[in-house]
């Protein structure tokens, strides 16, 4: 899920926009962070939906590999908060039929 909204993927390959979803004009593009069509974010909720009932699993995991006290997210809860924010903006937005765009600025 993370992949599909902040997250370029292990190889920097990843891509949080959707071609032609918002604009594929750069000049248009500035600050624009994700910019995600209806039936990408309605793929995204699904993939919440099926994650959300095990992130307790990840507690281990995380805090084996992911855990940085000085980082952007450096406990567990901060983790799940994140996934959680996102899970309601993504749920939402697909029962609403809509896009998500995200902005920097």
């Amino acid at each position: 899920m993370l992949c599909g909204l902040i997250w370029d993927g292990p190889d920097g390959e990843g891509s949080r926009t959707d071609a032609g979803f918002f604009s594929d004009d750069p000049a248009l593009f500035y600050g624009v962070l994700l910019a995600r069509s209806p039936d990408s974010v309605r793929q995204l909720a699904a993939t919440w939906e099926r994650v959300r009932p095990r992130l307790g699993e990840l507690r281990g995991v995380f805090a084996e590999h992911a855990a940085v006290a000085s980082g952007w997210i450096g406990h567990f809860d901060g983790f799940t908060d994140l996934l959680e924010d996102w899970g309601r903006v993504l749920t939402e937005a697909t029962r609403r039929g809509w896009g998500v765009v995200g902005l920097s600025e």
